[in-house]
């Protein structure tokens, strides 16, 4: 049994042996690639080991409070117990947070940023990160024995002579602050490069150093992380050649936002030489990738590049000498925000550093607010007791609140997307969860509230997040600057926020972020009302990795806003993933198209697609228009023609009918009213209006006059047409609600006419012979005349005959004597005649008398005649 164990210990030994060596042959041929491709990087620096040489009086750490003081101090205890230094280098390493003498691998604890307590975010270095876990983990923890001879002794040592290391490194705190004024001095600052170094030839480790404008930050050994209540904790260490296991020194802070466990190694040159540990080297070429650096993950603002990743909207302006925001002025009734360009990816830790100046004015209002939210980058939140965060989507806001503000009812019964942001009193908003000044993480949630008069509405309602408002005092509103950062952990989704006091005291606040969030706009609001204060923000530097999204917009025709939508991304918010985004059912709307640049003055795009940038990648335009109605109504005009027994005297008319088409806009309740007399119905376009030609806007329009046909033999005795009279039917105006006209005009027949006829009757007596021949001239009588009146119909020209005058009469007339005849007739009676007599025409015939015996006597007489010559008379006859 013995012999078994012993041989299985020989065995393992023998494969631990070749598995160093294997490892030491592979370390070799990393180093030599390693040294090749960080040359240029060293070079690179230059300029930064310059400045920093050029001004040693800068070397120097700072700790945020005294909290980092003692964890500076503890780490550097640690560390010269852990890694076997002598009693004189760990006294010397536990005096002073800035210089740990020797290059036997003692090291200074200094924070990151100059600060202990401020943490480098583990995704900064994905690779790096990686590399040290896999590699150190097996060559430290697994085969300490083994790997000690074979890398520590073997591997390190010989990538330190290959060129990992030309010179000893200065002390590690004053590298730190050299390096950041360097940056200072140089004016040559890269935003996000980082610089990887090993302090020794005999540790095996790795330094990552990131700067800012006016920070430094430094993690030192393997990388870990490590959460005790923080956003975010780092573990580093270094690995003494000398020591039997790998020794640890480490600081954890369970009251700050993220714990930074550091080590510093000592060293006498002051040339930095950028290096990285063999195992990531070879992480590197085993996974065939390039080494990751922070500018490919990282997006590092400072003042200088501030407006290049953030808008100003409303009453803020922009100082980029001091790199500060004035929000508003201290003016009355002023709103104004900044907004990040693109997005936050949340699975990646970022930090914001800053200050804020609430304003001098206790009394002042409204404070200023923080968002965080998953709608679009151009959102801005709803102003006033809002301060900036109500109205945007699942928001995770904090607040500085400086005004004290009860519930107030919204005031407009529209969705919360479609009031003003600036317009608080329509908007509405939550009442306060204690008396101002105070600090609070706020959220938003989707909801219906009851206006003023109790209609439920939807809003995106800001309330304060319970049990995390902490009072400020009014000494903080004092017209200073105070230290503001925010702090996001990306591995444990912890927002961590850091307020100092004018006291000195840091208010702290943590929540933590939904997983649903992938990636997140940002922005700074602050306004004024009846009350007012300087309100500013002065950027530091914000480090952050930008996600690759869209923004999604719902707008109606004018490019006006009216709701709210969420853009998913299926494969994570990232260069090359997908986006996808829908039509919403929005009431009183229908989706008319994507926006053609015609609403909003930008061409959509795609409802879904390819992310092909980090960052802001467009927008997808939604185009809605409402869904107007319509109600029709047809108005016809007719007129009748007729007599007084009803029978139609002329044919009738018939105007062409009028159609009225009232479209009801339902997302203000306004109607508008189009008429033709051409179309009968009406198509509409995407503003309500009839497409088709002969539509006229008006709610009224005439039918015409008409004047009234001319009829033989009638005339007009009346009219019932409104305004009309008896010469046509008036101008007739209608409406929407009018009905048909039905009008009659009455003909009458005209009067007859009335003439007075006479006639003559005539009386004749002939006078005649047997033999026709005339006997005696005719008698012809005087003749009797007659009247009587003649009425003449209009229409049909029928005559109406009156009565004749009175009868007359003719007076006998008694036969002429002719002698030796008799007449037939001695006398032509009298003759009584009317007007419908005809003349009287009689023939008295005369006849030849038989000769009659009669005796004649004749007398014989002698007159004797006695007269003067002058025939005078002489004397009587005899």
């Amino acid at each position: 049994m013995t012999r078994t164990i012993a041989h299985k210990r020989l065995v393992v030994g023998e494969k631990k042996q070749r598995f160093g060596f294997r490892k030491t042959i592979l370390g070799l041929c990393g180093a030599i690639l390693g040294s090749t491709l960080l040359m240029v990087n060293a070079a690179n620096n230059a300029n930064t080991v310059h400045a920093a040489e050029s001004d040693p009086g800068q070397a120097k750490s700072v700790q945020s409070d005294d909290s980092a003081d003692k964890e500076v101090a503890q780490t550097k205890a640690g560390a010269a117990k852990d890694n076997g230094a002598n009693t004189d280098a760990s006294k010397d390493s536990a005096k002073t947070p800035v210089e740990a003498k020797g290059n036997e691998g003692t090291n200074t604890a200094n924070g990151l940023n100059g600060k202990a307590g401020q943490p480098l975010a583990k995704k900064e270095v994905p690779q790096l990160d990686s590399s040290l876990k896999q590699d150190e983990k097996a060559s430290v923890d697994k085969n300490q024995g083994a790997d000690k001879g074979a890398t520590g002794t073997g591997a390190d040592k010989s990538g330190s002579q290959l060129g990992f290391q030309t010179g000893t490194q200065g002390t590690g705190a004053d590298k730190g602050a050299q390096g950041d004024k360097s940056a200072d001095v140089a004016g040559k600052y890269v935003p996000n490069q980082n610089q990887v170094t090993t302090h020794s030839k005999d540790t095996q480790g790795v330094t990552v150093v990131t700067h800012s404008k006016d920070t430094h930050s430094k993690v030192t050994g393997k990388t870990d992380s490590t959460s005790a209540s923080s956003s975010s904790a780092v573990k580093t260490e270094t690995t003494s050649a000398s020591s039997s296991s790998a020794a640890k020194a480490e600081t954890t802070s369970a009251s700050s936002s993220s714990a930074v466990k550091a080590e510093t190694t000592s060293a006498k040159t002051r040339q930095t030489v950028t290096k990285i540990s063999y195992n990531t080297l070879l992480q590197q070429l085993r996974t065939s990738k390039a080494l990751a650096t922070d500018k490919e993950v990282l997006t590092h603002v400072t003042k200088d590049n501030f407006l290049a990743y953030f808008s100003l909207n409303g009453s803020a302006t922009y100082d980029q000498n001091t790199g500060i925001v004035t929000i508003t002025p201290d003016e009355y009734n002023k709103v104004g925000n900044f907004s990040l360009k693109g997005k936050i990816d949340i699975n990646t830790s970022f930090t914001l550093t800053g200050k804020v100046n609430l304003g001098s004015n206790p009394n002042g209002a409204d404070g200023i607010g923080f968002a965080f939210h998953n709608g679009n980058t151009t959102d801005i939140g709803n102003a006033g007791g809002n301060l900036g965060i109500g109205g945007l989507q699942n928001a995770l806001g904090f607040k500085l609140d400086t005004w004290s503000n009860g519930y107030q009812a919204p005031q407009s019964d529209k969705d919360g997307s479609q009031i003003d942001s600036t317009n608080s009193n329509d908007f509405g908003w939550n009442g306060d969860s204690m008396n101002a000044p105070y600090g609070t993480f706020v959220d938003t949630e989707n909801e219906e509230v009851a206006t003023k008069d109790g209609i439920k509405v939807q809003r995106w309602w800001a309330k304060d997040v319970d049990g995390t408002s902490q009072a400020l005092s009014k000494s903080d509103v004092n017209g200073q600057f105070h230290d503001f950062t925010v702090d996001y952990d990306g591995d444990t989704r912890t927002l961590t926020i850091k307020y100092t006091q004018t006291s000195g005291k840091i208010l702290t606040w943590t929540t933590t972020v939904s997983n649903s969030n992938q990636a997140m706009a940002m922005i700074v609001s602050a306004s004024t009302g009846g009350a007012k204060n300087l309100q500013q923000f002065e950027i530091m530097s914000f480090d952050f990795k930008q996600a690759a999204t869209v923004n999604v917009k719902y707008v109606d025709t004018k490019g006006n806003q009216i709701a709210q939508g969420e853009v998913t991304y299926p494969n994570g918010a990232n260069v090359n993933g997908t986006y996808t985004t829908g039509q919403l059912e929005i009431p009183n709307y229908k989706f008319v198209r994507m926006d053609d640049g015609t609403a909003t003055g930008a061409k959509s795009l795609p409802a879904t697609g390819t992310l092909t940038k980090a960052g802001d990648n467009g927008t997808v335009i939604y185009v809605y228009a409402p869904a107007y109605t319509q109600t029709s109504k047809t108005v016809s005009e007719t007129i009748k023609y007729i007599d007084q027994e009803g029978k139609e005297v002329a044919i009738g008319y018939t105007a062409d009918p009028i159609t009225f088409v009232s479209v009801t806009n339902p997302v203000d309740n306004t109607t508008t009213t189009y008429y033709s007399t051409k179309a009968k119905t009406a198509t509409l376009d995407d503003n309500g209006v009839p497409t088709e030609a002969g539509w006229t806007k008006a709610d009224s329009t005439d039918f015409a006059e008409v004047v009234n046909p001319e009829v033989d033999g009638y005339k007009v005795i009346s009219n019932d047409a409104p305004n009309s009279d008896l010469t046509s039917v008036a101008v007739q105006t209608v409406y929407t609600n009018s009905s048909d006209l039905d009008f009659t005009v009455v003909y009458a027949k005209n009067a007859p006419t009335i003439t007075t006829e006479s006639k003559t009757i005539n009386e004749t007596i002939h006078y005649v012979y047997k033999d026709g021949t005339t006997a005696h001239d005719d008698y012809v009588a005087k003749p009797v005349e007659f009247t009587r009146e003649v009425s003449t119909d209009a229409v049909t020209g029928e005559k109406t005959y009156g009565s004749w005058s009175a009868d007359q009469s003719f007076a006998a007339v008694t036969s002429p004597a002719i002698k030796g005849y008799t007449p037939d007739q001695a006398e032509i009676g009298s003759q009584t005649v009317s007007g419908d007599s005809s003349d009287l025409d009689f023939t008295v015939v005369y006849a030849k008398n038989a000769p009659t015996i009669t005796t004649e006597s004749k007398t014989i007489n002698e007159t004797i005649h006695y007269v003067y010559k002058d025939g005078t008379t002489a004397h009587d006859d005899y």
